[in-house]
């Protein structure tokens, strides 16, 4: 349970960022090319800002809603499986890598340094709200929660040997199992064709 704290402090850093990139987002209305003066178009145009501020919104809740499955389901159970902190960690470095690798590949996409549309495309940016990241990022993360899943899982199951925890425990093995495949939903749409 204490491999979560790193978790939280991530949810409010990414939470910052994005009121921080909705303000510049939001500037550029006003001054089109600049922040207060400040030319920062040619560093971070205005298809980054607003691609990177929508794409945190789904980074740091679904981190949120990750790091309070990862701490609650043991509390629940009152047991914490083997190499739990371990898969914690793997998750925790997986979605750092992930909104990094994402953020890094939109903005050589947006700026026109992935020239190949393919892979863009996978590594780059989908142009989808919302699903705005690389298909390969999107898998990735979609691994990471199905791994978020199995995580919560094997920390529940001890708690089902409590006949009176057995309707609310297979509320909540509903509630993560559909958290977990919510976000496949995004796989629906694909490359448009060239």
């Amino acid at each position: 349970m204490k491999a979560t704290a790193k978790y939280f402090w991530v949810v409010t850093a990414l939470f910052v960022s994005q009121v921080l990139l909705g303000v510049i987002t939001a500037h550029y209305a006003v001054d089109g090319q600049g922040l207060y003066g400040i030319d920062i178009a040619s560093y971070i145009p205005y298809a980054v800002t607003r691609t990177w501020h929508t794409q945190l919104a789904v980074f740091w809740i679904a981190t949120a809603w990750l790091a309070t499955g990862l701490y609650v389901a043991p509390l629940i159970s009152g047991h914490e499986p083997k190499f739990q902190r371990f898969g914690v960690n793997f998750l925790f470095f997986s979605l750092l890598l992930i909104v990094v690798g994402s953020f890094a590949g939109q903005w050589l996409a947006v700026n026109g340094f992935i020239e190949n549309l393919s892979l863009n495309f996978w590594f780059g940016h989908q142009g989808y709200e919302y699903i705005d990241l690389g298909r390969f990022w999107q898998i990735y993360l979609f691994i990471g929660l199905l791994l978020w899943v199995v995580l919560l899982l094997r920390a529940l199951l001890p708690a089902f040997k409590d006949k009176n925890l057995k309707s609310l425990l297979f509320v909540v093995v509903l509630a993560t199992v559909s958290i977990g495949l919510l976000y496949a939903a995004g796989f629906m749409w694909g490359k448009t064709p060239t």
